[in-house]
């Protein structure tokens, strides 16, 4: 592919365009699933990884109907190896994904120290979403909010390796420079 995306062939523009697209809604997926699960709240992140706390034992007296709660379930801690085999997953597609994103916001013209930066916030974003649920369900519920804060790093840099390839490609005047 040529150094400006501008200039590549359709056909490259067009797998491009594909796969931005795609990781796109691959990500808003993963966040509407992290939003089903926590509402992207501290409290229910530290739920969905560490479980429902005790609570004071109601007998059947005290006990209120409450359907919502009947809806939700209990949530039972996520042991070492369950959080291990998602982690796993995690650990190598999250970080290809970056990276083939990465090589393509790098055949734009942008200056280097923009695409730096969307380089490093990724980073920051993958290791801070990797780590997140082994601390937060052994360390501490802290760490909840590292979780939901990867998420909207990660939805900024996922709006820049997308938007500015796709501006490049398809809007960018031919003969202007960024």
């Amino acid at each position: 592919m040529a150094r400006g995306l501008s200039k590549s062939p359709t056909s490259n523009k067009l797998s491009v365009t594909f796969f931005l697209l795609l990781m796109g809604f691959a990500f808003y997926i993963s966040c509407v699933s992290f939003h089903e699960r926590t509402d992207f709240t501290p409290e229910n992140t530290v739920r969905h990884y560490s479980g429902d706390e005790e609570e004071e034992k109601n007998d059947d007296s005290n006990y209120e109907y409450d359907e919502s709660l009947l809806q939700e379930g209990f949530y039972f801690p996520k042991s070492y190896r369950e959080l291990l085999d998602i982690t796993h997953v995690h650990a190598f597609t999250i970080p290809l994904i970056i990276f083939v994103m990465s090589r393509i916001l790098s055949m734009t013209q942008i200056r280097d120290w923009i695409k730096i930066t969307i380089y490093g916030t990724a980073f920051t974003g993958i290791i801070m979403n990797l780590s997140g649920p082994l601390l937060v369900r052994f360390t501490s519920d802290l760490f909840s909010i590292s979780i939901i804060a990867s998420y909207f790093l990660l939805g900024i840099c996922f709006v820049a390796f997308i938007s500015i390839p796709m501006y490049e490609m398809w809007l960018k005047p031919k003969e202007a420079n960024m």
